[in-house]
């Protein structure tokens, strides 16, 4: 079996144990704190308000996300594990005496844009850093474990985080208890790092400090890298539209949840909320485990491509309905579809683009892939009726969004794909 072969190299279950750990954490902290920005008594119900906070959440990374990439080629990424986790343990406690102390909401907001920050940054080192614990013909298994296991620990420490904030209310001091045990877990994810050797994890190339300006031209490399391994370039365009819907889908459900299927209740909108991100973590999952062997049977770009216009046929309706279960269902669908094009994608970017390039085009993946989220969030934010129902935005999620990315990924598939120089790796 793949799947025993890959739990065999001890390097990619202690990366994988990093993962795990640390995105649990995730799930705590964004929770945690979207359930106070968004759903406390205090927050705001427009749609232009819930557009706003994603804004601080997103926006910021995706600015100066590209030149983490280039670092992340000259930086022992191992390192970075490390300290980044040590650093948002530091910065998570700063946000627990922010919320206590009822600071102004702005300096709330630029911590947590640090935090977040941080968090993309480790997140690109561990795609990044994958296959160089893997043999080659163990990475598509290595795309799917890895990603759906993080998925898997961000969404019970985002159902921990939902569920208490629902019983106790999205309060300051439920708020700051949910961060002091994401405090404790940060320090736990930077010690696991230090199971990992040094070196293990690349960059490979010689590591040398660069000018702001060799930064700009080594993502400019990265980039024409990208375009010129075809069907990675279109895989990630797949990718983006596929986020560009789910962003839809997540205001819809937002605002809905809000204003007409608990306009009444704060904690129960969250409750609602929280199924709907349920649904979409079941989605992933189910997506992670039947990708592999389908990907074998189908080829990856079939695949993906049918798992995104069956996310169209399902979530179209589901928003249509402005039900919990049709959001729901929705979601899962979501869920699963962008778990099998994101596992596609990573293995062809992976197998396509060297090691010496490997993380500013991740990077780029990432911070492509934020802003098509927020896009998607804020079309459908200024263009969304105060009642949460959309059918223009609804059709538009399944219809034009969801089939335009079907065809990029199949746009790609008869390209192909040289693998590209991997580390040996010792398990």
């Amino acid at each position: 079996m793949q799947l025993t072969g890959l739990f065999r190299e001890r390097m990619f279950r202690r990366l994988l144990a990093v993962r795990v750990v640390g995105q649990f954490q995730d799930g705590i902290i964004q929770s945690a704190l979207a359930g106070f920005v968004l759903f406390s008594p205090e927050s705001q119900d427009s749609p232009a308000g819930v557009v706003g906070a994603f804004a601080v959440l997103l926006l910021p990374y995706s600015l100066i996300g590209p030149f983490m990439g280039v670092f992340l080629d000259h930086w022992r990424r191992r390192q970075v594990l490390v300290f980044a986790n040590l650093a948002r343990a530091a910065m998570v406690a700063g946000l627990i005496a922010i919320t206590l102390a009822e600071a102004h909401v702005l300096l709330l907001g630029l911590v947590v844009l640090f935090v977040l920050g941080t968090n993309r940054l480790i997140l690109t080192a561990l795609a990044a850093s994958l296959p160089n614990t893997v043999p080659p013909e163990r990475l598509i298994g290595a795309n799917a474990v890895a990603p759906v296991s993080g998925t898997i620990g961000a969404a019970i420490g985002a159902a921990l985080s939902l569920s208490l904030g629902a019983a106790l209310g999205a309060t300051r001091q439920t708020t700051a208890e949910l961060l002091a045990i994401a405090v404790v877990g940060l320090v736990a994810t930077a010690l696991l790092s230090l199971r990992l050797p040094v070196a293990l994890l690349g960059p490979h190339a010689e590591v040398h400090h660069e000018t702001v300006r060799e930064v700009i031209v080594q993502l400019a490399h990265g980039a024409a890298v990208l375009y010129r391994a075809r069907q990675a370039w279109w895989a990630v365009w797949g990718v983006l539209a596929h986020r560009a819907s789910y962003g839809i889908a997540l205001l819809l459900a937002i605002v809905a949840s809000k204003t007409v299927l608990s306009p009444d209740s704060d904690a129960g909108a969250l409750g609602l909320f929280g199924l709907a991100i349920a649904g979409a973590g079941a989605g992933a999952l189910l997506g992670a485990v039947v990708t592999p062997p389908a990907v074998r049977a189908w080829t990856a770009g079939w695949w993906s491509a049918g798992t995104v216009l069956f996310a169209a046929v399902v979530a179209t309706p589901g928003l249509l309905s402005v039900t919990a279960v049709g959001f729901i269902a929705g979601a899962s669908a979501l869920g699963f579809a962008g778990q099998s094009v994101k596992i596609d994608t990573d293995t062809v970017v992976a197998l396509s683009i060297t090691d010496a390039t490997r993380g500013r085009v991740f990077s780029l993946l990432d911070v492509g892939i934020n802003i098509a989220l927020l896009s998607g969030i804020a079309v459908a934010g200024f263009l969304v009726p105060p009642g949460g129902v959309s059918v223009p935005l609804s059709w538009a999620t399944g219809a034009l969004l969801l089939l335009s990315g079907a065809l990029f990924i199949l746009s790609g598939r008869s390209r192909r794909t040289t693998p590209a120089p991997v580390a040996t790796v010792s398990s």
